[in-house]
């Protein structure tokens, strides 16, 4: 069922996406709509800051209610609509872990080798080159993402290498991320920080080929 949702909100969620596009292009949404949207780095960093502390004190505040700092009475009320959003997570976790684990599943295995090894051959591509500058609007929808993304893959990963390939992973993430904000505090290290990214996808491939191993001697395909 958690799956089912997932895939209706995506789709949803994508045509929201596309009638935005197709009304834009018309000509028929206001254009204070997209009009704070500027093109200005400097513009891009205070919008970026504003609304990254603006997401923190909304989940700080979120976490007020959950520990009953505003009253016994907005607690039980953010409790019950809590409760009416949520999905049994503790047994689907580990329903979904024992579907996907990737030191029981080949083709998981096979899949985190591969992706790690385009990773390593494009970190090597990029080794001696500098940072670019991206669009920070993108940069903040990717940290929203990954910030909904990555608890839910800790719980659903239990094994110990799938943990350590996520530790690495939220690592090199969090680096691109400041990297992508500020790329010019960077610039005197630009080498050292693109081969440590190189060793971290290669400590990464190498966990993965553990687990496939270990998956291939005890296959659970699904």
């Amino acid at each position: 069922m958690p799956i089912i949702w997932g895939l209706g909100i995506g789709v949803f969620l994508g045509f929201i996406v596309i009638a935005v596009i197709v009304l834009e292009v018309k000509g028929l949404i206001p254009s204070w709509v997209f009009g704070w949207i500027s093109n200005d780095r400097e513009t891009q960093k205070r919008q970026f800051l504003r609304i990254l502390y603006g997401l923190f004190a909304w989940w700080m505040t979120t976490r007020a209610f959950k520990f009953g700092l505003f009253g016994e009475a907005a607690r039980t009320t953010y409790d019950g609509i809590l409760s009416k959003l949520e999905f049994p997570q503790v047994k689907h976790d580990v329903e979904m872990h024992a579907r996907i684990c990737a030191v029981r599943n080949v083709r998981i295995a096979v899949f985190l080798v591969g992706f790690f090894t385009l990773e390593i051959f494009l970190s090597w591509r990029a080794l001696g080159k500098p940072f670019l500058e991206h669009n920070l609007y993108d940069l903040l929808f990717r940290i929203v993402i990954c910030s909904l993304l990555f608890p839910f893959l800790l719980n659903i990963s239990r094994c110990v290498p799938e943990r350590f390939i996520l530790g690495i992973i939220m690592i090199r993430f969090v680096t691109g991320w400041v990297i992508e904000f500020a790329p010019n505090l960077v610039v005197p290290v630009a080498g050292l920080v693109r081969q440590c990214n190189l060793v971290l996808w290669i400590l990464a491939l190498l966990i993965s080929l553990t687990i496939l191993v270990s998956s291939l001697s005890n296959p659970k395909s699904t």
